[in-house]
């Protein structure tokens, strides 16, 4: 039998469960000063806490440190005062235990014998015992001063008695940046898991961790940088089962665990230099003193069935970080966040984005208006040094996620968030939960309109995704939806909402079939594809226009069949209507609400397969007809570099093609790229680029500008009337 440190047995006492005509919930939000210290008491969130606990516990925080219920006190340093600490547990662990048996109080207790025996655990409470056991004794008998009377009410209740809802699986999480004020030493986030009882066997796996993610190793936790774990019996050793066939790194208990799990790491930020290849946004960084990165690459979490519903708590710990730190995620600003769709818990945790540090700034702030705390930019550093207009993407990002809750019949008022991360090279953009992380360098050459274009983009990702087929875990079934359909309303949807002129919405149609039509990977099928990702420049672009042919096709197709009453907007809206309700959302799913929609399965089935095997989707002269669109046939030259796309990477020119244009400027292998002043996906996407490098060959540099373009044509299609395009969207 477990005992607590007055030797009274944990057991014996039952917190009160009680249910109010009102609740705390509402009036007391996470993030609120009540809250936290209700979780210094409680190690809980308010929410997990029966109603008439709560009332006390609140009557308590907020009366102790002096502050009247409800009151937001800025300054919190009441925390680290001992004798206040004192205090607040005396209180609560005299409500805890003092209040009543298991067999006394449960749910079907009147309201009015809770509140008398909250207020006289609250009278005991507040007086002047002399020492903590002798409080917890005192209050103990509360009940027991008249055994008649508690024989009355187990009588009363034992007819009445009704079993309470098993709670679901918790899991709290801690973050803890450590940032060095004298900057001597390199900003780490400590990380602890806290797990109500898994109750798993020895051998058992507890977490699991993606070894990586694309090309961007994941944290590796090994020894010697181990996760301690610890559970009611003392330490538990974990061992490390690596798994290549599943990309997964899984941590296996020695033993059977006993009661609740706590586990504890340190997140290192990534060593990156001008050579780190360009990837998934997801690791963890350290920027001007602060840190920024995504759980899915540091916490380990344990592996469950998709939809299992879970208790999760973020907190911030501020302990070891300076006075000014700021802080803020995917999830939430406030110092504790609790996640409130339960079932998509755990993906919610994992694609949330975290930062943390003194000079992370965020845009509008947040006191300047109750509706600016609805979306926010967020950035490290001096605003005079992000090379573009904050103040002017923000308020497009803004307007555009509004305008898109509504498009996808999203009534949920969640915030919106975009971070921003500088790097020494690569510009391009991450969807994750509610946000976005743009990455860009400081001396990139990007127009507003393209800055526009690529957070239309991510931001669609909030809404039309599809999940991947069970047991494939390359992409290839599924990059070229959520990559296409993003593409598709990247471009329909600013246009449709104004934010882009009829010339300037065919303009970049263009662009956009013009880099599928001459991408040089364009016969690669999706399986060959996902192969050479993050190898082959062109061939991570492949999925973008690809999908966006196949929408396009098939908007057609749909049109026709329904006599212009449906648009692929409809099987969109369906697959993200299976997603939010937790249901399968995956390939053969999408292909079942195609077939349904023309009415031909088999048509279905036969436009994916021709998508997936690579080659040349063709557009026919009508195909956009029912925007005021006419397809007409030409020729374009095909992307050529001059060198291997992987030079981008290794950052030496390798591959030089003879008689290529790159040759004729003067490049060669063996060339050290110093700096690109154009970006593969803007080269690739605008015909009319140059290709602008820096190069260091023997000592000496050498400034080169090309046009990246074969000499031989391929055959490609293009839009034009764009002066009678109509304002159908679907």
């Amino acid at each position: 039998m477990r005992r607590d440190g007055c030797g009274v047995e944990v057991n014996t006492w039952l917190e009160i469960r009680a249910v109010f005509p009102f609740t705390f919930q509402e009036r007391f939000k996470s993030g609120s000063l009540v809250e936290l210290r209700a979780r210094r008491m409680t190690g809980s969130s308010l929410a997990s806490i029966p109603l008439v606990q709560q009332m006390i516990i609140i009557f308590i925080c907020s009366r102790v440190a002096g502050g009247g219920i409800g009151e937001e006190e800025e300054n919190t340093n009441w925390e680290r005062n001992g004798t206040t600490i004192l205090r607040v547990k005396l209180l609560y662990f005299a409500t805890r235990y003092a209040v009543v048996t298991s067999s006394i109080l449960d749910p079907t207790t009147p309201h009015a014998l809770h509140l008398i025996v909250a207020t006289a655990v609250i009278s005991f409470s507040l007086a002047k015992f002399h020492g903590f056991c002798t409080m917890q004794l005192k209050a103990s008998l509360l009940l027991f001063i008249s055994p008649a009377v508690s024989d009355s009410i187990r009588a009363g209740i034992q007819q009445t008695q009704q079993p309470l809802m098993p709670s679901l699986p918790s899991i709290q999480v801690v973050l803890t940046p450590v940032l060095d004020a004298t900057a001597s030493l390199p900003a780490v986030l400590k990380i602890s898991l806290s797990f109500s009882p898994p109750n798993l066997p020895a051998n058992a796996s507890l977490v699991e961790l993606y070894i990586a993610i694309g090309n961007v190793p994941c944290q590796a936790y090994n020894e010697t940088n181990p996760i301690l774990a610890v559970d009611d019996d003392g330490i538990l050793d974990l061992t490390i089962a690596v798994g290549e066939e599943h990309n997964l790194r899984r941590w296996l208990t020695s033993r059977p665990t006993v009661g609740a799990v706590k586990l504890f790491m340190t997140a290192l930020p990534r060593e990156i230099d001008i050579t780190t290849p360009i990837g998934p946004r997801i690791d963890l960084r350290e920027i001007d003193g602060g840190l920024l990165g995504s759980a899915s690459s540091m916490v380990p979490l344990p592996a469950t069935p998709p939809h299992e519903s879970y208790d999760i708590t973020v907190c911030w710990d501020l302990s070891k970080s300076r006075a000014n730190t700021t802080y803020a995620s995917s999830l939430g600003e406030g110092l504790c966040t609790e996640i409130v769709d339960k079932p998509q818990a755990i993906q919610a945790l994992q694609s949330s984005i975290f930062a943390v540090g003194p000079t992370l700034h965020r845009y509008p702030p947040s006191t300047q208006s109750p509706e600016m705390s609805q979306f926010g930019l967020f950035y490290f550093g001096d605003r005079v040094d992000v090379p573009f207009d904050v103040v002017k993407l923000a308020d497009y990002v803004q307007a555009l996620f509004i305008n898109m809750c509504g498009f996808f019949h999203d009534s949920d008022t969640r915030p919106y968030r975009v971070f921003l991360r500088a790097s020494l090279r690569g510009f391009g953009g991450q969807g994750f939960l509610s946000s976005f992380m743009l990455e860009y360098f400081p001396s990139a050459e990007v127009e507003q309109w393209e800055l526009e274009w690529l957070l239309a983009h991510e931001t669609t990702h909030n809404w039309p995704l599809m999940d991947s087929t069970p047991g494939q875990a390359t992409g290839a079934d599924n990059t070229w939806y959520n990559e296409g359909i993003a593409t598709y309303y990247q471009l329909f949807l600013p246009y449709r909402l104004g934010k882009t002129t009829p010339a300037e919405f065919v303009r970049q149609l263009n662009m956009n079939l013009q880099a599928y039509f001459t991408n040089p990977t364009i016969n690669m099928s999706n399986e060959e594809v996902a192969e050479q990702t993050w190898q082959n420049s062109a061939a991570q672009r492949l999925p973008y226009h690809r999908g966006l042919l196949y929408f396009l096709r098939l908007e057609y197709l749909m049109w026709q069949s329904s006599g212009g009453k449906l648009g692929i907007r409809s099987p969109v809206l369906q697959l993200l209507e299976r997603k939010r309700k937790g249901e399968a959302f995956d390939l053969s799913c999408w292909i079942s609400l195609v077939g349904a929609a023309i009415d031909n399965p088999a048509v279905a089935q036969e436009q994916y397969r021709d998508m997936a095997a690579g080659g040349f989707l063709s557009l026919p002269p009508s195909a956009l007809s029912h925007f005021d669109l006419s397809v007409v046939s030409t020729a374009q030259e095909r992307l050529e570099l001059g060198f291997d796309t992987a030079s981008l990477n290794s950052r030496v020119i390798s591959g030089t093609v003879p008689g290529s244009r790159a040759e004729e400027a003067g490049i060669k292998d063996g060339d050290a790229i110093v700096h690109t002043k154009s970006m593969y996906w803007q080269v690739a996407d605008d015909i009319s680029r140059n290709m602008r490098m820096r190069l260091m060959r023997d000592g000496v540099t050498l400034d080169v500008s090309y046009w990246p373009r074969s000499r031989e044509k391929v055959p490609s299609v293009q839009v034009v009337d764009a002066g009678s395009v109509d304002n159908h969207i679907s």
